[in-house]
């Protein structure tokens, strides 16, 4: 098959070939939120598969990047990798020993008929250039060789957002009581590349910035950036926020500037137990 796109029908260029199908897959029962950063045992993906099955692989396959799947949520894609394959029916499979939300996705958990996507072994890329972020494409697939239009052509409309490019949020942030009233805030950034290293230290974003928001449930108290991996909340600027004390739903989030994409997904913690 190939893959065309461009701003209207008239202008449509070649972004690349598929070889083969991906195999594809349908939730039978829902999957529900789960832990990130260990194993998710509790859960499994019962999925019906079209396709080429699904193997077990061992703990380090996965590790190394093996058994990788997307499936759609209500928060776009969700990346995990699973451990296990067992065929319990016609076509379904139970895929468990999850890690969930990689690659700086979410593990918010599907309903049952969300549409399952297996990544192993990779699917073809198309090109999407960072210029054309925000702009919606006219996209068709078709037999290669072929006209791009006609009998056997699809079309969609589709917008790139370059989630690729969003930075994470930042891991096990937590907010320590000062004596003086105030919180010591700290966290730590995470980058797509050396992020985690086994010897020597992590190699952080260029440009190491952050934005911290107080927040009042839904309602907006504060918000200030540091260039370092840590914050104080001073007891002043909480008295002057909130004083009458802090009550349940407030929350500190952080989020990391990400140069080409902004701010990315924000990690919280509470303030008030």
């Amino acid at each position: 098959m190939r893959v065309l796109a461009g701003v209207d029908a008239g202008s449509l260029a070649v972004r690349g070939e598929v070889a083969q199908p991906a195999t594809v897959g349908v939730l039978v029962e829902p999957l529900a939120a789960g832990i990130r950063y260990r194993w998710d045992e509790a859960n499994a993906l019962l999925v019906r598969v079209e396709g080429r099955a699904p193997e077990s692989r061992s703990a380090a396959a996965v590790f190394a990047g093996a058994n990788a799947a997307v499936i759609d949520t209500a928060a776009g894609w969700e990346l995990l990798q699973f451990r296990s394959a067992t065929l319990v029916g016609d076509g379904l499979w139970r895929l468990n020993g999850l890690l969930r939300g990689q690659q700086g996705t979410e593990a918010v958990g599907a309903p049952s008929g969300a549409t399952v996507v297996l990544l192993d072994p990779l699917p073809a890329r198309v090109e999407s250039f960072s210029a054309e972020r925000g702009l919606p494409l006219v996209w068709r697939a078709g037999p290669a060789g072929g006209p791009a239009g006609g009998n056997g052509v699809s079309e969609v409309g589709f917008m790139s957002t370059g989630v690729h490019g969003r930075p994470w949020s930042p891991a096990h942030l937590k907010a320590l009581a000062r004596t003086d009233g105030g919180f010591d805030l700290a966290w730590i950034a995470r980058a797509r590349i050396d992020g985690d290293r086994w010897d020597g230290e992590a190699i952080l974003p260029a440009a190491s910035r952050f934005r911290v928001r107080v927040l009042d449930g839904p309602d907006h108290r504060r918000t200030f950036e540091v260039g370092t991996a840590a914050a104080t909340y001073t007891a002043e600027a909480l008295a002057a926020d909130f004083p009458r004390g802090l009550e349940a739903g407030v929350r500190v989030a952080v989020a990391q500037w990400g140069n080409g994409y902004g701010w990315g997904t924000e990690a919280s913690v509470s303030l008030s137990g």
